[in-house]
């Protein structure tokens, strides 16, 4: 299971401050803790300050990578910064997040993709915005995994995303995003699957308890990847604890390990 730390986000209070302040130093510590917690990628985002995105992307890439080695994964929406963090990264190849299929959106990011080498969150969303059922959602992840496979992207460098929305608004949200981890593991193997898992709380109680049982389930339906609050000690559990069950941890060596290193927590 591929995490990426989800916390170096401008939409956070505390990071929007920081990123405003240029404060390296409370950004790089929570780089570090993010790291040591065990992310396998960092988000990086600067998306709150659209007249200087590019430029604080830039400079927030380059802060982060001075505090740890892990790859990023780069956040815009805007080509432009995207590229302005791209230029500097030298941690590895990194994540786009992310790419739609939008026909100005696509136009613009996968060149980006493809300059450098770089794994894609492609979001199962079109001109038409996103689609109700599960059938006309998977038609737009088709269509668009088809697409970079046919402009070069290699399927396992796309990490498709089914958009998971809250269950406090629809009920049938968690159940429609399983069912697209489903279909695109079943008719595309090699492409990745992963998620923005805190959006299926949102507006609940005891939002973290949601997240994690929501998280196992995902995993076996087929999802690779999810961008998540590592420093969650119980969700990494459950990450642990679903991999061992699923089958995907010989002799469940990682689940003893995780569970002598949990001893006294």
């Amino acid at each position: 299971m591929i995490l990426i730390g989800e916390k170096i986000n401008s939409t956070r209070k505390s990071v929007r401050e920081a990123v405003a302040n240029k404060d390296a130093a409370f950004l790089q510590k929570l780089a570090r803790d993010q790291a040591e917690a065990g992310a396998d990628y960092l988000d990086v985002n600067t998306g709150a300050f659209p007249e200087e995105e590019a430029e604080l992307m830039e400079w927030l890439v380059q802060v982060v990578q001075e505090a740890v080695e892990l790859p990023l994964a780069i956040d815009s929406a805007n080509p432009s910064a995207l590229e302005a963090g791209l230029k500097v990264n030298t941690n590895g190849k990194p994540i786009i997040n992310s790419i739609t299929a939008e026909e100005r959106k696509f136009g613009k990011v996968v060149p980006l993709v493809l300059q450098y080498d770089a794994s894609v969150l492609a979001l199962a969303l079109d001109d038409s915005g996103i689609s109700k059922t599960v059938e006309e959602r998977f038609a737009v992840a088709q269509k668009l995994i088809e697409s970079l496979c046919g402009e070069g992207v290699a399927p396992d460098k796309i990490f498709l995303d089914p958009l998971i929305q809250p269950i406090s608004v629809q009920n049938d949200f968690g159940v429609i995003a399983l069912e697209i981890i489903r279909c695109v593991k079943q008719q595309f193997p090699e492409v990745k699957t992963a998620c923005g898992l805190s959006n299926v709380s949102f507006g609940l109680p005891q939002r973290a308890k949601l997240n994690r049982y929501f998280l196992t389930m995902a995993m076996a339906a087929g999802l690779d990847c999810a961008i998540v609050d590592t420093m969650d000690c119980g969700l990494l559990d459950a990450v642990k604890a679903s991999e061992a069950l699923l089958g995907k941890d010989r002799f469940c060596k990682n689940y003893i390990k995780a569970f002598r290193e949990s001893k006294g927590r």
